[in-house]
């Protein structure tokens, strides 16, 4: 059963609760540093229709080099956002995919990369 994965969260909707989420190790890229995983609740729609608003995403602390259109954890003005990666003009934005938030966008340098987003999960 080792290559079971279980994280803790905090859902901020449920009283910041202590919960888990509990995965298949398959379900992540082979070359993940498990140790490096953490999980985090989505609160808002800006990354609907790929990730849902209350959304338990799992990022990877050891992956910070930004890729094109890849899904970053990013902390700008004291908070944690979930944004799209996207490559303009040799520089990187960190975009929202909802376009009823398409004026959330964030250049690279005024944001800090948390963590690569490797994995979703949402309640149906």
């Amino acid at each position: 059963m080792n290559n079971i994965i279980t994280l803790e969260y905090t859902d901020v909707f449920d009283e910041n609760r202590q919960k888990k989420v509990t995965f298949s190790q398959d379900l992540i890229p082979s070359k993940t540093n498990v140790k490096s995983l953490f999980a985090i609740l989505v609160d808002g729609k800006s990354m609907q229709p790929k990730i849902n608003d209350k959304a338990i995403v799992i990022a990877d602390l050891s992956s910070k080099e930004v890729e094109d259109d890849s899904i970053y954890i990013v902390y700008y003005d004291n908070k944690m956002w979930v944004k799209k990666a996207i490559l303009k003009q040799n520089s990187f934005l960190f975009i929202s995919i909802n376009e009823d938030y398409k004026h959330l966008v964030y250049k690279q340098e005024d944001v800090y990369v948390v963590a690569k987003a490797i994995l979703t999960f949402t309640k149906l």
